[in-house]
């Protein structure tokens, strides 16, 4: 497999895939991947996808953006290869939900996706897990409901409530004195996500991300069986990788989407969609085995004729190959890079390195003193094996004070359509530090 991983790509790495593409939208050409998909196992055989449709058979376009590099690249060769804006929406998960104090997410995230979708024209759907990161970590009981935000009238929509919430809901309202242990026979967490790629453990990505998206695209059902499979919470994620343990990809991002898709009119049914992630194989070991194409686990052909295929767009580039799409549009990286950050994850991400959370140290002591509050309340620390201030040691910090401006944006959370192109583009500082601090 032909790829050049991260921690070995420079500013002198030659631009290989990040060159400009020829447009074929409209000419009927179907693509296909430039390494074939596994089949190594009964899964990687259900979902194998020997080529895309011609993109404009699609009837939606759907870019997962982070605000991350990676997947403002995939949403830049969408415009080189000819692909219509009024055919593209932007969907993005707030892993913090709304939470009314605490956040695990950078404060200029949402605002800067915004004003790259308001300067591009292109439709921004916001949907999160309500209460985010913090309300399923201090989760008892079911998980708390998926919402979007409509892009055409602004207006919060919700998806259908899971019965294991309504019960307990209804428990809540009781207020007996042995609520508590009834909740928790729905489940609870008191833990943080894993740090591995087991999503069934990471439940950051499991619970926050992938079912939330997942939901809004299939149906409802789904999100449902994994309620019930979704255990305990009242600890941090695991740092691994499988949903279970990493409960903040599972449950903030992958519940999230599927739970959009299936709720949306526009996706439920008769449809035919293309989801595009920015994964790279130079990333990780783990994403250096994702296929390049294949079918959407939303896909429901025979029950609902609604076609869903996933492409990993720029699976193959290179970091070099990535900055190099970003330069050419005059796109202004995410101000975490510009700080210093070589990765646009979570502010206080499970994958962080010490010098990266020293740099959140740094820039926002009282997050970061609540982050070790909540280890010693938990008695469960955010690293596998030390608490946080064992985990920085006597690190220096990751942060660069040089670009006021991006600086101003990290504190405040500010940044506007203005700020999103610059005609003076430079690598930032961030780049080229290899793919340490990021998921598996």
């Amino acid at each position: 497999m032909d790829f050049i991983k991260d921690a070995d790509c420079t500013k002198e790495t030659p631009v290989r895939l990040g060159v400009p593409d020829a447009p074929i939208y409209g000419k009927g050409i179907k693509l296909k991947p430039r390494v074939d998909g596994r089949t190594d196992s009964e899964h990687f055989k259900k979902i194998y996808l020997p080529e895309l449709l011609p993109l404009e058979e699609y009837d939606l376009i759907v870019v997962l953006i982070s605000g991350g590099k990676d997947s403002v690249a995939c949403y830049l060769k969408l415009l080189e290869l000819g692909v219509p804006k009024e055919r593209i929406e932007f969907w993005h998960h707030d892993i913090d939900g709304g939470h009314p104090s605490r956040r695990m997410d950078w404060k200029c995230t949402q605002n800067y996706v915004k004003a790259l979708a308001d300067a591009e024209g292109i439709k921004l759907r916001v949907s999160y897990r309500v209460n985010g990161f913090f309300g399923e970590l201090y989760r008892i009981g079911a998980s708390e409901p998926i919402e979007w935000i409509d892009p055409d009238t602004g207006g919060v929509r919700q998806c259908k409530l899971s019965s294991n919430y309504l019960k307990c809901k209804e428990l809540k309202e009781q207020a007996t004195e042995e609520m508590e242990e009834l909740l928790k026979k729905y489940g609870y967490r008191m833990k943080f996500p894993a740090k591995t790629g087991d999503l069934s453990r990471r439940w950051c990505s499991a619970y926050l991300k992938i079912c939330v998206a997942d939901t809004v695209v299939s149906n409802l059902d789904r999100l449902g069986e994994l309620e019930e499979l979704g255990g305990k919470r009242h600890k941090f994620p695991a740092k691994g990788g499988t949903h279970s343990g990493r409960w903040c990809s599972g449950n903030l991002k992958a519940a999230v989407q599927d739970s959009v898709t299936a709720n949306l009119e526009k996706t439920k049914r008769d449809k035919k969609i293309l989801i595009v992630s920015g994964e790279r194989r130079g990333e990780s070991a783990g994403r250096s085995k994702y296929n390049e194409i294949e079918i959407h686990r939303t896909n429901a052909e025979a029950k609902a004729h609604r076609i869903v295929h996933q492409w990993r767009c720029c699976i193959d580039y290179s970091e070099k190959d990535v900055w190099e799409l970003l330069k050419r549009h005059h796109i202004n990286p995410h101000p975490c890079y510009r700080i210093g950050w070589n990765r646009c994850s979570c502010m206080m991400c499970i994958f962080s390195t010490p010098r990266l959370f020293a740099g959140v140290k740094e820039l926002f002591p009282d997050d970061y003193a609540a982050l070790r509050h909540d280890e010693e309340v938990l008695g469960f620390t955010l690293d596998n094996k030390k608490n946080l201030d064992e985990f920085i040691g006597d690190t220096q910090s990751c942060v660069c004070w040089k670009d006021k401006a991006a600086i101003h944006s990290i504190l405040t959370g500010e940044f506007n359509t203005d700020d999103i192109y610059t005609n003076d583009w430079n690598y930032p500082v961030g780049a080229f530090h290899g793919a340490d601090g990021g998921s598996c």
